[in-house]
């Protein structure tokens, strides 16, 4: 009823609307729109238009009594427009009486004159005449143009041609204008007719039931009956018999469709009340008013459409259906009802036109609790109902439509007239009997035609008395008994009979039986005979009745054990207490395979009882086959008694009748019986088992990656857009004004389920007063909605659909934004693990026609956390799409795996120990490294000399990376793995079924900033170990560099670091030369082929190729090689050129500079052993040592060597090396002046007093402090002025013996014996002379032993750093050890 009665309303409705917009039409508008509509020749019909235009305006100047109504043409064309709307006024009729001011505000407009040209086309046949070859116009002078007929016959001895389609002035306006402006009219006829045809005639009709907006109510009605009828059979008797006449409340359920109809047509406000609107468009109203005008007819139209819609309105919302007591439904209204039924797939009842009308699948879950499981364990039926059930496939030829039928038919036990006809159209009785040919024609054969057909088709009650069910198997019987072999033999043998057979009446067969033991005899074997054929036929049904009985016992029992609906409980539940109850769950899982081995033979007893049944189709074909043999072995009885003159041939004409018509009806059961009938919807024979445990629907589902890589919670997606902003800086902006502008915040998409063309559009939820959507999207739950918003000139997002959950359309948004701390402000999306099949393909639709990714988005990843149990392993997958500017779309995709149980065993308890003590030997290295530099400071006034050594700051710089490492790695474990915790499932989504809004977010976004805090703390473990292993990764560098200095000990083991110190000056300057070199060819190639080949795209990418084409890895030049045009030829010579210079000469030059120092090291230590050998003799003298120890004579190594010290006289040779050292002293040279320890000190104290001032110093060395370590300006004291000189005479002064000093010394006081020496002082000066020359002598010798001293101590320098290194390498060995 509701189906019905939407589509009449849908269709009124559209009816309607066209004459609403048709009457809102100037009278030119609709001609321009008619003409248009029919005729594709838009010359033709402009030209039509514009003529009677320019008719209305410029006929008035031509008066004319001819037209009807009208003296003038003037006001005939007023009167043609006078009932519509104003053309340049919508909504107005045309009110004008005064030509003049028609002309000025009309014909102006329209015409572009107010008395404008009528023009003509015509068609004209031109001669040429032969003699002067002027031309003529048939029917015309010579001298103008004729309109008439072509005349005949022709003149002679012209030529003629057709000139079509001239455009030209009226010759006659007078006539011209008579037939445009009755066009006019015309058309003002036309237009008033149509809109009343919209409003009454096409609306209402006058049949209510072959046209109209009845008749598609009818259409739908009968559809709906037909496709009842074939595929819900049982459902048809409930429906169609129903005669009660209170559709209201609890009476709906016994109405019949007709009293619902009447109640949903007109809705609950005006089924008592006429409506008004209605009222208004009637045919007195519409066609008997003489001035009804185009605005009359267009706001009745509007007031029925509002009037229309709002009982279609009333129907589906306050309209409300109680079921039954016993049903476990709700009450429901229409729309819900309807909803559920489109959702399931039912055909939409607003298409008036629709093909086919069906219910939805009655197995579709869509119906919600409008869906009810049955078993079908028996017919709800006789035992013939299964000649009813299925027949459009079990049986086709055997459904039948009704037909109307000439008469009625009574039937009488009257062999002669067995049929009392009435004629239906005259309501008179035909008259006659069997021997009467009209009798027969008229009434024997339609009436046998009725009872042969409405016996062998189904047409489920449909058929009236005077309609006749026919089907193809009904035409395929015989109604004409002349024409029929059977009874043609039958008659013919009546006619055959011997004459010694008399014709005896009813009254003389009791004497003829009597009289003829034979034939009595014969009929008591047909009897016999006809009395086994129907008791094979009961024992036959007997046996289908026990096996039915055998398969409802069975069906029954195999229900009965399968009622017990624990099984999934138990599942559900075992999951959680498997630990405590596994002795209870095996007895459970015990009892169901007992159930399930029970029901599995009750089963096979139903497939064994269905087998039976089966069996049964041989049965019926033999019984069938028997049954044929039967109605031969009746009919021949029949033949017989007739030959015999016992029955007489109307008799043997109605049993031939009766026995056609048994076999057509047993061939129709037997054939029908082998196809079985199905029911929908049937359930399994399943069953559930209890357990007391009641099953959480939150219960997180197991979702795997692989087989053992569980899913955490669900897959979170997010995104950021930006907005578009103008880039009118470019000289270029017109070909594009917009760029990429800041990131953006507003809603965007459109929920799809609200969007018209989407696979997820719900039409339900498309009402009118959008009362469903806002159940969705309510505004007033936000604290300040935004109303009323103006964008071009227009006032969108009216109250109550606020901007910021409806879009400018009021359709509401799909993707909100949603913050998540430390991420990028965006739209978030999650994928619950808890979502079904249908439900995650339901979201992943929702987020491709919600539009979430769209030409704004600048970023969208993808993020999912599983765990492996066997491995104790979370891993974390992420992937990114950033959209770039230039177009293209950059993907980054990690995908990491973390130990978060860092000590859960004894191996990870042994690990920790361990990590403790390496804590503490790298913390005592730090230590050390400390002391050295505090040693440092105190020692040498200044700590930064410590970094004055390289290995120094390797070292520095390595104990504390080692000590970073340590304090990282406790600080994940104490304070990001021991914290870590993550949950299995959170409640992100308030439902995870929804009709719409999926993204509604549960407790506020709660669930949601959870998920994410959990993945947020998954990643920040993951970004601290990287960063612990990158660090980790640089202190592996730095300490193999320190192995190496290590080794340098040993001659063999210092090869390589004493090769690269040998090499390094050379290495430097060719790494300057060789990276020239190479950075401008990696700059060459990105220039010449960036914009070509992706491997040169960028500079870096041009360096790492021009690295790898080094290591040998030449695929590139495969692309260079494919270049065209000149680059080919810069792409071979960048090519050959590099591999010549870069890999073939700088390259092996490399190797000549390391192979030059290593042969130069291996040349001077090509004499030292190995440390093999070294270990050996260490090893020996050691164990040497250590088992001399057991032996009574053992000496130990100390008292050893003070025994061999005594014995080479080592010992009295120091004690007189010291009084030698005691008796000698040292004396200094300084610009050959001798100095001893007391008058170094002495220039030592001048040279301090001498020395600039402390503010001087400080000034002079400004520029030098802000560059070098800061020095403190120290002052000596005497004491350290001495120390200082008796250490430098100590260190670098020539030892010289007392006896030598005494003896200058008294060189130096002899006396002096004046100038009266004499010859004595010619001695003396030449002694002088000798003197001064020996000292000269002994001057050089100083100089020299100073110089070699000088290189004695760079000796001892050197010396003293071997010195230095190997107490390093013993110290750091014995803390080794």
């Amino acid at each position: 009823a509701a189906v019905s009665v939407l589509a009449e309303m849908n269709y009124e409705v559209e009816v309607l609307t066209q004459a609403a917009i048709q009457g809102n039409m100037s009278l030119f508008q609709f001609i321009n729109f008619t003409l248009t509509s029919n005729s594709t020749n838009s010359s033709s019909n402009a030209f039509q238009l514009q003529q009677l235009i320019n008719a209305t305006c410029a006929c008035d100047i031509y008066g004319n009594t001819s037209l009807p109504g009208s003296p003038v043409f003037g006001l005939n064309a007023i009167l043609a427009l006078n009932y519509s709307m104003d053309h340049f006024n919508p909504g107005v009729v045309f009110a004008y009486t005064d030509m003049a001011a028609y002309k000025q505000n009309y014909c102006q407009r329209l015409a572009g004159a107010q008395n404008p040209q009528i023009l003509e086309i015509n068609n004209y046949n031109l001669t040429v005449s032969t003699i002067n070859d002027t031309v003529v116009f048939v029917n015309g002078s010579t001298n103008g143009k004729y309109y008439g007929p072509v005349p005949n016959p022709l003149p002679a001895n012209v030529t003629y041609r057709t000139m079509s389609n001239v455009t030209e002035l009226s010759p006659n306006m007078s006539t011209t204008c008579t037939r445009v402006l009755n066009n006019a009219l015309n058309w003002r006829a036309v237009h008033l007719q149509r809109l009343r045809s919209f409003m009454i005639d096409w609306r209402v009709c006058n049949s209510a039931n072959t046209c109209g907006k009845f008749a598609v109510r009818t259409n739908i009605y009968n559809k709906m009956r037909n496709y009842i009828i074939l595929n819900m059979r049982e459902l048809f008797n409930p429906i169609y018999n129903a005669r009660g006449s209170v559709p209201m409340k609890t009476g709906a359920l016994t109405a019949s469709i007709e009293a619902l109809q009447e109640y949903y047509l007109a809705g609950p406000m005006y089924y008592s009340v006429p409506p008004p609107a209605a009222l208004a468009i009637s045919r007195r109203t519409i066609y008997s008013n003489p001035n009804i005008t185009g605005l009359d007819i267009v706001q009745r139209a509007n007031a029925r459409i509002a009037e229309v819609q709002g009982q279609m309105q009333d129907t589906l919302i306050n309209v409300t259906l109680i079921p039954p007591p016993t049903s476990s439904i709700g009450n429901k209204t229409i729309l819900e009802v309807v909803s559920q039924f489109l959702a399931a797939g039912a055909s939409d009842p607003l298409v008036a036109n629709v093909s086919n009308v069906f219910l939805p699948d009655a197995n579709s879950t869509a119906l919600g609790d409008l869906r009810f499981d049955y078993n079908l364990v028996f017919w709800q039926g006789n035992t013939s109902a299964y000649m009813q059930c299925n027949l459009d496939q079990r049986g086709p030829k055997w459904l039948g439509v009704c037909q109307p039928m000439n008469v009625t038919c009574l039937v009488q036990a009257n062999d002669t007239v067995p049929y009392i006809c009435t004629d239906i159209a005259s309501n008179t009785t035909i008259g006659g009997s069997l021997n009467n040919l009209a009798y027969r024609l008229n009434c024997e054969m339609p009436c046998d035609q009725y009872l042969d057909c409405n016996t062998v088709c189904e047409c489920y009650g449909a058929c009236s008395n005077t309609e006749l069910c026919v089907c193809d198997a009904c035409t395929e019987l015989a109604r004409d008994a002349a024409s029929d072999k059977e009874f043609g033999a039958i008659k013919d043998t009546a006619n055959n009979r011997p004459s010694g057979i008399a014709t005896v009446g009813g009254g003389s067969r009791r004497s003829l039986q009597q009289n003829s033991p034979d034939l009595s005899s014969q009929l008591s074997g047909v009897l016999s005979q006809v009395t086994s054929v129907r008791q094979q036929q009961v024992s036959i049904t007997d046996q289908m009745t026990k096996l039915a009985e055998k398969v409802d016992r069975a069906n029954a029992l195999a229900q009965a054990r399968a009622d017990d609906n624990r099984l999934i409980d138990l599942i559900a539940a075992g999951r959680q207490d498997i630990a405590a109850g596994q002795k209870s769950v095996e007895a459970k899982l015990d009892e169901i395979i007992g159930k399930q081995n029970a029901s599995l033979r009750a089963a096979e007893q139903a497939t064994q009882a269905l087998s039976a049944i089966q069996g049964l189709q041989s049965q019926q074909l033999a019984a069938l086959e028997a049954l044929a043999q039967a109605v031969d072995r009746q009919l021949s009885a029949i033949k017989t008694a007739t030959y015999q003159n016992v029955i007489t041939l109307t008799q043997a004409l109605a049993l031939w009748k009766r026995a056609r018509r048994d076999r057509a009806l047993m061939d129709k059961a037997a054939k029908l019986a082998t196809f079985p009938c199905t029911t929908k919807p049937t359930v399994l024979n399943n069953f559930t088992l209890d357990n007391g445990n009641a099953v959480v629907i939150t219960t997180p589902r197991e979702r795997n990656v692989g087989l053992t890589n569980r899913v955490i919670s669900g897959m979170l997606l997010h995104s950021f857009r930006t907005n578009d902003t103008n880039c009118t800086e470019s000289k270029f902006s017109k070909i594009q004004q917009t760029c990429t502008g800041p990131v953006t915040l507003k809603s965007y998409g459109v929920d799809p389920v609200f969007k018209r063309g989407t696979t997820l559009y719900d039409p339900d939820k498309d009402d009118l007063n959008s009362t469903i959507v806002q159940g969705y999207y309510y505004c007033a739950n936000l604290t300040d909605p935004t109303y009323n918003i103006t964008v071009l000139n227009q006032t969108v997002n009216m109250e109550p659909f606020c901007a910021e959950l409806f879009n400018a359309r009021n359709l509401p948004y799909a993707f909100y934004y949603f913050p998540l701390k430390s991420k990028t402000d965006g739209f978030p999306v999650f994928f619950d693990i808890n979502l079904g099949e249908q439900g995650a393909q339901d979201f992943y639709t929702y987020l491709v026609e919600g539009l979430y990714l769209d030409q704004h988005t600048r970023s969208f990843t993808a993020e999912l956390i599983t765990y492996n149990a066997p491995l104790r392993i979370f891993g974390y997958f992420f992937v990114e799409f950033y959209f770039s500017d230039g177009g293209s779309i950059k993907v980054t995709h990690k995908l990491h795996t973390v130990r978060v149980e860092l000590y859960n065993g004894y191996d990870d308890d042994v690990r920790f120990a361990l990590e403790i003590i390496l804590s503490i030997w790298i913390f005592s290295m730090l230590l050390y490294t400390f002391f050295q530099i505090a040693w440092t400071q105190k020692e040498k006034r200044n700590f930064l000399k410590f970094f004055t050594r390289a290995w120094n700051i390797v070292d520095f710089i390595s104990n504390g990376l080692l000590a970073s490492c340590m304090i990282m790695w406790w600080i994940i474990v104490t304070k990001y793995a021991k914290t870590f915790d993550i949950q299995l499932r959170y409640d992100v989504y308030a439902n995870l079924e929804p009709d719409a809004n999926f993204l509604a977010l549960a407790n506020a976004g709660k669930g949601m900033n959870d998920s994410w805090s959990a993945f947020s703390d998954l990643r920040d473990l993951i970004d601290m170990l990287n960063w612990y292993f990158a660090l980790n990764g640089i202190n592996i560098l730095l300490l193999i560099a320190r192995v190496l200095k290590l080794m340098d000990f040993q001659p063999r083991l210092g090869v390589v670091t004493r090769s690269l110190w040998l090499a390094g000056p050379d290495l430097i300057h060719f790494a300057i030369v060789a990276g020239m070199v190479f950075v401008g060819y990696a700059m060459m190639a990105h220039l010449i082929f960036g914009n070509a080949i992706q491997e040169f795209s960028t500079f870096g990418e041009s360096v790492n190729t021009c690295f790898e084409i080094l290591l040998g890895n030449i695929d590139v030049n495969d692309q260079l090689r494919n270049l065209g045009g000149l680059q080919s030829v810069a792409g071979a010579l960048f090519f050959w050129s590099y591999e010549l210079l870069v890999f073939m000469v700088l390259l092996n030059f490399l190797l000549a500079i390391i192979v030059d120092a290593f042969s130069e090291v291996k040349e001077k230590t090509h004499e030292t052993v190995g440390i093999h050998t070294e270990l050996y003799q260490l090893l020996r003298d050691k164990w040497r040592s250590l088992m001399g120890r057991c032996s009574s004579n053992y000496i130990s190594d100390a008292k050893l060597g003070q025994l061999l010290k005594q014995w080479a006289g080592e010992e009295e040779d120091q004690a007189a090396q010291q009084n030698v050292n005691a008796e000698m002293s040292k004396l200094l040279t300084v610009l050959n002046e001798d100095l001893d320890e007391e008058d170094l000190r002495t220039v030592l104290m001048e040279c301090l007093k001498d020395a600039p001032a402390a503010e001087e110093d400080e000034k002079a060395n400004t520029a030098r402090s802000r560059c070098l370590p800061g020095r403190k300006r120290v002052s000596a004291t005497p004491n350290e002025v001495a120390m200082a000189a008796k250490y430098i005479v100590d260190r670098f002064g020539v030892p010289v013996e007392a006896e030598d000093a005494e003896q200058e010394e008294a060189v130096e006081h002899v006396p002096d014996v004046g100038a009266g020496g004499g010859h004595g002082d010619a001695v003396l000066d030449k002694e002088r002379d000798q003197l001064a020359q020996a000292l000269e002598r002994l001057a050089d010798v100083q100089r020299e032993l100073a110089e070699g001293q000088r290189n004695l101590m760079v000796g001892q320098k050197q010396l003293a750093e071997q010195q230095a290194k190997l107490v390093t390498l013993m110290a750091s060995e014995t803390r080794n050890d």
